[in-house]
């Protein structure tokens, strides 16, 4: 009489992908240090937003001098 082999069961295939998976992605990130830090993807976008709002400032205040000036002309 020969003995059956144990299959493994539903839950040990699904979950040793996954395990297998998650420990390549572990490894992967534990090998590396870089001591610099990530880019500023949008320090670019950050500065153009901020001299925009110095221009609307600036063309907000130049309205209302000349908004100041025409009526103190009329007067």
């Amino acid at each position: 009489m020969t003995k059956a082999k144990p299959r493994p069961t539903r839950a040990v295939a699904r979950f040793t992908p996954a395990a297998c998976l998650s420990a390549c992605l572990l490894l992967q990130g534990c090998g590396r240090s870089n001591s610099e830090p990530p880019p500023d993807i949008l320090k670019a976008q950050r500065e153009a937003m901020e001299k925009a709002k110095a221009t609307e400032k600036v063309m907000q205040d130049a309205a209302q001098r000349h908004d100041v000036e025409a009526e103190s002309q009329q007067k």
